[in-house]
Parts: structure tokens; sequence; C-alpha cells
């Protein structure tokens, strides 16, 4: 059975063709335009999927079954539309499933890019038996998948997941969503490196977060603050200690509610290894009970670089077997 995935991100869109088994038979990248130039973007990822399934070499006895398209929300999975994603500028009430539609003899599946992460996890990551996960992005900003019983939790509006926006304290900072103290603006990679951004040039702090950043505290990002930490920099470890502890709330939240038998983190937890997961781990105990706590794995992802053309090819998967 041959797939086509199809992730869209902010910045590139990743194509590939593979199996339900999850091995890749031939992928390509473009860039991800603006919302003034999507005539000009459609155009190309027509062309570019065209390529990619000449270079798979796809036949009679091995025809394209799907096609599945992970992409950011907030969107609508049953209409096929991105609303508004906010790191797609212009990209409003985008009709991505009717615009791609004439390209395949082949249905067309779509979900936000966390509950594709979470199918691939779920399909492709080695968890064989696992019916209960969440997967969260631990990125830029933080969103989940969240697998129940062997399926995803979608929602009533396709909103399931957004964890990211559960309010741990409604005094604490404003988040672009327009609540206060969402988990995200703890645990986000953008906006930790703003706040911490902020408040050195506030207090005109001395700190190695600053060198790592190249000298600018302009272009201070969340991998700076955790060099400078893992360097014994005073400051950076006081915030790094603030991240992982608003993070082990969030993740202790999940376990209590969810119970699940798993939990993955991508990005941070991948470039960070030991020195996030050490102090997670460390930290739960004081935000769910042992119980849940003992019987739920926590781990970085294994996927990898592999990540966004898996994803695309879990969302035509689970269409499939819906």
């Amino acid at each position: 059975m041959a797939l086509l995935g199809i992730d869209i991100g902010g910045t590139k869109t990743a194509v590939c063709v593979g199996t339900a088994e999850g091995r890749i038979l031939a992928f390509r990248r473009m860039a991800s335009l603006s919302g003034d130039y999507l005539d000009d973007y459609f155009r190309e990822l027509g062309d570019l999927c065209r390529l990619v399934l000449s270079a798979a070499e796809l036949d009679q006895a091995n025809p394209l079954e799907a096609v599945g398209i992970s992409a950011p929300g907030p969107l609508d999975c049953t209409r096929g539309v991105l609303l508004a994603p906010p790191n797609n500028p212009g990209w409003t009430e985008v009709p991505v499933v009717e615009r791609l539609a004439p390209l395949f003899d082949a249905p067309l599946f779509m979900n936000n890019d966390a509950n594709a992460l979470a199918l691939a996890e779920l399909h492709f990551g080695g968890h064989q038996g696992v019916r209960n996960l969440v997967y969260l992005t631990a990125s830029t900003g933080m969103g989940a998948g969240i697998i129940v019983n062997g399926a995803l939790l979608q929602g009533v509006t396709d909103h399931g997941g957004e964890v990211g926006h559960q309010v741990l304290d409604p005094r604490g900072p404003e988040c672009p969503c327009g609540k206060r103290g969402c988990w995200e603006v703890y645990v986000g990679g953008k906006s930790m490196a703003d706040r911490v951004r902020a408040e050195i040039l506030d207090r005109k702090i001395e700190t190695r977060i600053i060198d790592e950043a190249g000298g600018s505290p302009y272009d201070i990002a969340h991998q700076h603050i955790a060099a400078a930490a893992k360097a014994g920099d005073a400051y950076a470890l006081e915030k790094w200690g603030e991240f992982t502890d608003r993070l082990a709330q969030g993740v202790g939240n999940l376990i209590q509610v969810l119970n699940p038998e798993l939990i993955v983190l991508g990005t941070m937890a991948i470039h960070e290894g030991d020195f996030l997961m050490g102090p997670l781990r460390e930290k739960l105990p004081r935000y769910t009970w042992k119980w849940p706590l003992e019987a739920c794995t926590i781990a970085p992802s294994a996927l990898g670089k592999r990540a966004g053309e898996l994803s695309g090819l879990a969302v035509a998967r689970a269409g499939l077997e819906d």
C-alpha cells in the first residue's frame, strides 16, 4: 500500500511517498509561502507531489491509496480547511483539501500537526501494544495529540489536544490566545525566550545567555537559555528551573486526567535529552498521584528528522482505517 504525506509548516512543506508501515520511498521539501502567494504555493506543491510520485515509481500493483495532510491548527478537518494558523500569515480559511483534491485519484485526509505526530508515534514509533498515548510538541509552542483506547481524541470542533492553553495561573503572563497564565506561556520556546529577553533588558542582567545568543539579547532563543544553564550560569539555571517546574505541572495534570501509558515529548526533549527529562521526572510527583505516574513512561520522541514526513503518512493511514 502506497501513501502520500504532506506536512505543511510555517517555513517549509515536506512531501513524501511511503508505505503504511512507515517506510519512506521518496521525499522532497519546499518553502511554505505567505498567504499573499497561495496560488504560487499550491502550484509549486502540485509540481512537487508529481515529482515525488514519479520518484517513488508506483505502478498498478502498488498504486497510491490515500493522501494525508499534516497542517498547523486551528483547522476544520471535516471541511479540510485551515482556519487561521498563527505561524502561516495570511492563511485564513484556506480550503487545502479542495485545492489539492484534483491532483489525485485517491482520498485526501487532513489533521493538525500535533494529532498527526501522535498518530505517527502510535504507528511508527515502536510502541507496540500502547493504546493510551500523549504526544507533546514541546517546541515553539505546546500542543498535543492524544490517543485514548487506540483512537485519536479529535474533539467536537477538532480542538482536542489544545493542552498548551490550559490555564495554570489566571494571574500569570498574558498569552497570545487572549487568556492569562496558559501552559504555553511558561513552556513554549518562543514565549519562554521572549519573557527572558524582556527581563534581561529591563533589569540589565549580565548572563551567559547573551553570549550564547551571539552577543545580542534580541536574538535569544530557548536553546541559548538551555546552553547557558548547562554551562552553570546562575540566572539561566534559575530560568531553566522555572521552565521544568511548569513543564512538570502541565504534564502532571495530563497524567492525572488521562492516565496514559506513554507520554512522548518532541523537539526540546529531543535536543536537550536528560537535561530536560531528568528535572521533569524528578518534579512530577508534586503534581500527580504515584499510581498513574508509575504506570506512565515519559520519553523523548524517537522519530527524529523523519517526524514531518511520517506525520503525513500517519494521517493517510488513519483515514483509511476509520
